[in-house]
């Protein structure tokens, strides 16, 4: 890819003597909306928290724009432009919609280009601006992950990182959060999408990647990838994957 925004290079994670990643490559450029697919435990959180920070990695494991970023604490990822919506949304109960999203104006990286705003975020997701004054744990399930990912794209990234962001959701919903993704893009904004979904994902992305036991299983243009591929990648075998 000509257009690198962020590269992974032989990246291998660990939760104490446990190895959880062996050897990942991957890349994403500027603009891109990337899948990640896999069954619970592949490793797709893994490897978004070790690109976050949130795991401990050699420097040269994570290259942002050809730059060494591997290790960096979760703030300086954040004023580099890299913005994660975690899985579980972890919100600030018992602050309304508008101080959660201030939180993210507070300690957003510089703007780069045409930066996110409050009405920027209130325009992607409509019912916020009607809910702002609302406590968040008084918000559905879908307002909630609405409110995660206004927060991110307050911190101005560059490369937006979505963990889940699906998870026990209704149909409906995951539709109207899942609309918003080309508007993020079509910015400039890089996307990984960590989905369980597989017909979501494909749909969703421009490529995907599949993981199995901490390693890449398959990787390719999404559109381009056959069911029948995806399901030898995901289970280790052949299998039909919806």
């Amino acid at each position: 890819m000509s257009d690198t925004l962020l590269s992974t290079h032989g990246l291998v994670a660990r939760y104490g003597d446990f190895q959880a990643l062996y050897g990942i490559d991957f890349e994403i450029g500027h603009g891109e909306v990337v899948a990640l697919i896999g069954a619970n435990g592949a490793g797709k959180s893994t490897l978004l928290k070790s690109i976050m920070g949130l795991l401990r990695v050699a420097p040269d494991m994570v290259r942002l724009e050809g730059r060494p970023v591997g290790g960096h604490r979760p703030n300086r990822m954040v004023a580099s432009g890299v913005a994660i919506v975690p899985e579980g949304r972890r919100l600030f109960a018992g602050m309304s919609v508008l101080d959660n999203l201030k939180v993210a104006i507070d300690h957003a990286a510089a703007p780069k280009g045409t930066p996110w705003t409050l009405e920027r975020v209130y325009d992607l997701f409509p019912i916020l601006r009607d809910k702002q004054a609302v406590p968040v744990q008084s918000l559905s399930g879908g307002q909630q992950q609405m409110v995660a990912i206004a927060r991110a794209l307050l911190n101005q990234p560059r490369l937006l990182l979505c963990d889940e962001i699906s998870l026990g959701l209704a149909p409906k919903v995951v539709r109207e959060i899942y609309q918003s993704i080309p508007s993020i893009s079509s910015g400039g904004t890089a996307i990984v999408l960590v989905e369980q979904d597989v017909g979501l994902a494909r749909s969703s992305s421009d490529r995907l990647y599949c993981m199995l036991e901490g390693r890449v299983s398959l990787t390719g243009v999404s559109a381009q990838i056959s069911r029948e591929a995806i399901g030898e990648a995901y289970f280790g075998g052949v299998h039909a994957v919806a």
